[in-house]
């Protein structure tokens, strides 16, 4: 699996939903993907689609299995997630993760325990540098 891309898409909605899945699978045939997909589920040939999109941007490669084809992540989703959360703390706050945290503390409802969770994540993360 391809562990660092430099130019890195942001991907749909649907995109995503399928990379979810083969990330969870690992490998997969498109009616594996569509079998862990929530109702209504869509059409083979939308999936197909949306495997093929995900193959030309570089994200999933295919490998014969009989007639057909087994797909597989190309990056990996903690790859992706950096990516993208690096992006959306670029666009959205300026580069500020003290911004991002203050904005999701007034807007989400993060528990105490959640909070502290952070608190000891931070301390341990400083500790090792």
């Amino acid at each position: 699996m391809k562990q660092e891309q430099n130019n890195i898409q942001e991907l749909t909605r649907g995109e995503e939903e399928v990379m979810q899945i083969l990330w969870e699978l690992e490998s997969g045939s498109v009616n594996d993907i569509i079998a862990r997909m929530k109702e209504p589920k869509p059409k083979y040939t939308t999936v197909a689609t949306f495997v093929k999109i995900l193959e030309n941007k570089g994200f999933v490669e295919h490998e014969a299995a009989g007639k057909g084809f087994r797909y597989h992540p190309a990056v990996a989703r903690e790859e992706y997630a950096k990516r993208h959360v690096s992006s959306m703390l670029s666009t959205y706050f300026g580069g500020s993760i003290s911004q991002l945290v203050s904005f999701f503390s007034q807007h989400e409802n993060i528990s105490s325990q959640e909070m502290t969770e952070i608190l000891e994540i931070m301390e341990r993360v400083k500790n090792e540098k």
